[in-house]
């Protein structure tokens, strides 16, 4: 048996990004159908438990959590050195969220807008009509589907499910992100928690790890590396094991990955926009993904409106999601991605000292990026830092070799802004824009 579908909107993923999109394409007035592999009531459960920022939900016009969806409030968290000495708070507040209660939240709010959501979909092809996507094919339980709509959005997640399967010559790059660009999160939800250890929210930036809030009184200890689950595992018993021991009781763990990876050059062509994950549009300072893919979805919902009232979804009508996206958010995400090896690759004793001299690991440096996602560096306080380290190199209590390190990557950082900033207006000028990209990124990048 064959079914056929037609809608203004197909969305490939039901989670965070697709549902909001979704959401906003169905209060303009489209018809809308979400396509989703799994069960969309079951989508975040392989993390259950996470953080996001108050002021988002007001920035993206989503009503506050409340009741099951709701477990805590943290109004202050700390962000500690490597030898536990200094502790910085940093007021910003987070809300500590059951994700599949919020996910389901999203698409309610969808459906209610007009959105059909279909679950066990196993997309098979991708259907074109004169070199432009126009649709996919696929199986729903027994029977076979074919979908046609005038847009195709890929919110399919870090497997990018549509981009992947876009032809070469399609004007949207077709790779998957490998292993070694990926962020493996692992979590253990505790209970039992003895006196004396942490409470509340705490990173521990060094080992790129946490200790937060979970159900009730228990805790979340997680922690995000590169390579695999394995690696991200033997690196959480170590932390977990230096600094806690073995405190409490684990009720079950948790694990999820994350791209950690240069969004695709554009993200559009004829009948075809990418968000999310799919877009590998992660905070590269936290790799979290929620807040930011809401940024994406949202420009995306607004350029694809604009279009689809032209009766226009042609490349040219939805470029302006390139140039909205990479002159804000994409620019500055680039330029963390370009700064983070350096970061990544600073001692022990190197990252006591930038604590203890309050450079980039302040409190006031902390609620910066958490609320406009960089630093700001004007060149009073850059001129401070340089000789602040230069001063640690001379002394013995920063590397020479981090020193250097840490100063290229900025550079590099830098110019790769520059470089999104000028993200070009029209198609026309894409492909000289791409190869110059291309280049930059290749300077510290294999």
């Amino acid at each position: 048996m064959n079914e056929t579908y037609r809608a203004d909107v197909i969305v490939v993923g039901a989670g965070t990004a697709g549902s909001y999109f979704a959401w906003q394409m169905g209060k303009a007035g489209f018809k809308v159908l979400v396509l989703e592999a799994a069960d969309p009531t079951k989508l975040g459960s392989h993390i259950e438990i996470f953080h996001m920022d108050k002021i988002r939900f007001d920035e993206f016009h989503i009503p506050h959590p409340t009741g099951e969806e709701l477990l805590h409030t943290e109004d202050v968290g700390y962000t500690w050195s490597p030898d536990l000495k200094i502790g910085q708070p940093v007021d910003y507040t987070f809300y500590v969220m059951h994700l599949p209660s919020f996910i389901r939240r999203l698409q309610g709010y969808a459906a209610q807008a007009g959105a059909t959501i279909l679950g066990g979909t196993r997309m098979d092809e991708l259907l074109r009509q004169d070199g432009r996507l126009v649709g996919v094919t696929g199986t729903r339980g027994d029977a076979s589907f074919e979908a046609r709509a005038r847009i195709v959005v890929d919110a399919s997640g870090l497997d990018a499910a549509v981009r992947t399967r876009m032809s070469d010559d399609s004007g949207v790059e077709n790779w998957k992100v490998p292993p070694e660009k990926c962020l493996y999160v692992c979590l253990e939800l505790r209970d039992d928690i003895p006196p004396g250890f942490p409470r509340g929210s705490n990173s521990y930036l060094f080992h790129k790890a946490f200790w937060n809030r979970s159900w009730g009184e228990g805790a979340i200890l997680g922690i995000g590396q590169p390579n695999s689950f394995d690696c991200a595992w033997k690196k959480h018993k170590e932390w977990r094991e230096e600094y806690f021991g073995n405190p409490g009781r684990v009720l079950r763990t948790r694990q999820g990955t994350i791209p950690y990876h240069r969004p695709p050059f554009s993200l559009v062509t004829d009948g075809f926009m990418a968000i999310g994950d799919a877009a590998c549009q992660n905070k590269p300072f936290s790799g979290e993904g929620v807040t930011s893919g809401f940024t994406g979805a949202l420009i995306a919902a607004e350029v694809a409106a604009e279009a689809l009232r032209k009766g226009d979804a042609s490349r040219a009508e939805l470029w302006p999601y390139n140039t909205r996206y990479f002159h804000g958010q994409g620019a500055k995400f680039a330029s963390g991605l370009a700064q983070l090896p350096a970061v990544a690759e600073l001692g022990r004793a190197d990252v006591d000292f930038l604590f203890r001299r309050n450079i980039i690991f302040s409190s006031a440096d902390f609620e910066e990026l958490n609320r406009n996602y960089e630093i700001s560096m004007g060149f009073a306080k850059l001129a401070g830092i340089g000789l602040t380290l230069l001063a640690g190199v001379v002394t013995g209590k920063f590397g020479g070799k981090a020193l250097k390190k840490f100063l290229s990557a900025s550079l590099r950082a830098g110019k790769i802004k520059t470089h999104y900033l000028a993200f070009p207006e029209s198609p026309e000028d894409f492909t000289e824009w791409a190869r110059e990209a291309a280049r930059l990124w290749g300077e510290w990048s294999s």
